[in-house]
């Protein structure tokens, strides 16, 4: 006998199987695609790469030192040229205030010509009038006064060097002229004494030939 296939009963949805499903999408959802592996870079394009950084490095620090050194000559030569132009300035303004000492004002006064005057008038302006009696001034006064500079000393002794030679020369002069005048005398003297000898002798010569002839 055969039996008749019974229908099972129907199977209901169950709700915890409900929650996972949800849960299930949303982590799938949630799912990305994973991005491919980047390869591995090659050895020797990296060695290369490194090489060069460390070439340009090294060129560049060696590029930096040349125009340090190169910077440091330049700056040693400028002190050196501050330091001589500082010693011209020094030179100079000890110059300056030589020329502007009153010693050395006196002394191109006196080499001007001028001299002091004791006895000085004043000229009073706009009016025009004299207060004073002016007198020329000789140079003898305030004597001790003048500052001489050193080329009129040299001026002074080789002027006074030149009249001492001419006196000596004209002492030379006048003696050779007395001496000269003296052999003149003294040639005139023996020309006489020699006349005066031959007139004896003309004379004594006549004698004889007076003698002889008696």
């Amino acid at each position: 006998m055969s039996a008749l296939a019974q229908p099972g009963p129907s199977r209901r949805p169950r709700s915890g199987d409900a929650a996972g499903s949800e849960e299930a999408a949303r982590r799938r959802a949630s799912l990305q695609p994973v991005p491919a592996a980047v390869p591995p870079l090659r050895q020797l394009p990296f060695v290369l790469v490194l090489a060069a950084v460390l070439g340009a490095g090294m060129v560049g620090l060696l590029v930096l030192n040349t125009t340090l050194q190169g910077q440091s000559f330049e700056l040693r030569d400028k002190q050196q040229q501050a330091t001589s132009l500082s010693y011209i300035e020094a030179g100079l303004q000890a110059q300056v205030d030589d020329l502007a000492a009153t010693r050395s004002l006196v002394a191109r006064a006196t080499a001007l010509g001028m001299r002091p005057n004791p006895a000085p008038a004043f000229l009073v302006l706009p009016d025009g009038t004299v207060v004073g009696t002016p007198k020329k001034a000789d140079g003898t006064a305030f004597g001790s006064a003048l500052v001489k500079s050193q080329a009129q000393l040299d001026a002074e002794k080789a002027a006074a060097d030149a009249r001492r030679r001419a006196a000596e020369e004209k002492k030379a002069a006048e003696e050779q002229k007395q001496a000269e005048e003296q052999q003149k005398k003294n040639d005139e003297k023996k020309n006489d004494e020699k006349k005066n000898d031959d007139k004896n002798d003309d004379k004594n010569d006549e004698k004889k030939n007076e003698t002889a002839g008696r």
